[in-house]
């Protein structure tokens, strides 16, 4: 289920992010991308949106 590798691409996006809010939003992008039909951009996006959100506790 964490197939982290599905997101190596996107990787110069991932370094911009806090290693917290990046180990987070791959989980999520992970999990996003395995349950539904979406594009790995689009779960990332959506995994690190979930992720800087929690953070901040919004």
């Amino acid at each position: 289920m964490k197939n982290f590798k599905d997101f190596e691409k996107f990787e110069e996006r991932l370094n911009s992010l806090d290693e917290d809010i990046r180990s987070s939003a791959l989980e999520y992008a992970s999990q996003l991308f395995s349950k539904k039909n979406i594009s790995r951009e689009e779960a990332l996006e959506k995994g690190i949106s979930r992720a800087e959100l929690e953070k901040r506790n919004l």
